[in-house]
């Protein structure tokens, strides 16, 4: 979910919602002009997301059927190609692996 702090009313309703990770979100960095982040996911991916795109709302669940734990197991290889059928985001990055520590993602100082 995403909320935008400047105009929190007091319902806390969030703004919107950027769907695409299948596990949790580890880290976020946002472009300097506000309209693009990129994430780190536990599900071994890093997503590049455009905020004008992110929807109203959404709900979608039981896509999964494992249970793991990054502090000491390999992300299972059934999982590996599995893609959040609701995936908002622009880009996809794979290759990476998130076991035992959390790996953080920025963007590159020369386009921040």
């Amino acid at each position: 979910m995403v909320w935008d702090r400047r105009c929190f009313i007091a319902k806390g309703k969030p703004a919107g919602v950027l769907t695409g990770h299948l596990e949790g979100i580890t880290f976020l960095d946002s472009h300097r002009d506000g309209r693009y982040f990129i994430s780190n996911g536990k599900d071994q991916t890093i997503k590049l997301w455009d905020i004008r795109k992110m929807a109203p709302n959404a709900s979608y669940s039981g896509i999964r059927n494992y249970e793991w734990d990054y502090r000491w197991m390999d992300y299972p290889f059934e999982a590996r190609d599995l893609k959040h059928p609701c995936d908002q985001s622009v880009a996809t990055y794979k290759g990476h692996s998130v076991l035992r520590t959390l790996i953080r993602c920025y963007f590159s100082p020369a386009y921040r």
